[in-house]
């Protein structure tokens, strides 16, 4: 039973982390229209950050199922950031072959 709920813990931490980044990009790239505080994206990941909390301390008590939840949401945002970091630099160089390819052709 523990296992299982610890499993669904990290679920919705995962959910948590990925409505967080949504409303992030969301907030980034269309200014104005989803940065306020009660988009869905903004909803979802407190929601789901409140479960995985809540799941996380019926499993473990208050005080270890804290430092888990802790845990497991600063692992969910590493992964995150490694990722976006990885997917950034693939476009770069995406772009820049893309470039190169211009400039050849031209001259």
């Amino acid at each position: 039973m523990l296992i299982v709920l610890i499993m669904v813990v990290l679920i919705f931490c995962g959910a948590s982390v990925f409505f967080f980044c949504k409303a992030n990009y969301c907030a980034c790239t269309q200014a104005g229209q989803c940065d306020n505080p009660v988009n869905r994206y903004w909803l979802g990941a407190m929601l789901n950050a409140v479960v995985s909390l809540i799941f996380c301390c019926t499993a473990l008590h208050v005080e270890l199922g804290t430092l888990l939840w802790l845990v497991l949401m600063g692992s969910c945002f590493l992964g995150a950031f490694i990722s976006a970091q990885a997917n950034q630099k693939r476009q770069c160089i995406k772009a820049k072959r893309e470039d190169d390819l211009l400039t050849n052709e031209i001259s």
